[in-house]
């Protein structure tokens, strides 16, 4: 999103997703650090310092960003992939006794 000059923050993607989970139902999330960072290596968010000549944000671009990338990342996931924590851990013990 460089090339149209929109920047985001890691507390704006945490604050962002605790509203979706919020919108989900998903009251246990609380976007952690270690959750932020697994997002952004996930989705190849990175930080980088740019430098040059400033420029204003489109506000238009930021706000089509928000409303439309969350909900496509979104969409990427079917409700059987979407575990909690329990879950997680029973199915590595599952996985562990089987080797």
């Amino acid at each position: 999103m460089r090339d149209k000059n929109v920047l985001i923050s890691g507390p704006f993607i945490i604050e962002e997703a605790l509203k979706f989970a919020k919108a989900l139902g998903y009251d246990e999330f609380r976007g952690s650090n270690g959750w932020l960072e697994k997002f952004k290596r996930r989705h190849g968010v990175m930080a980088k310092v740019i430098s040059g000549g400033s420029k204003d944000v489109d506000d238009n671009e930021s706000e089509n960003w928000i409303k439309k990338t969350p909900n496509k990342i979104l969409t990427e996931y079917k409700p059987r992939n979407i575990f909690n924590a329990d879950e997680i851990a029973l199915f590595f013990n599952v996985c562990l006794r089987r080797h």
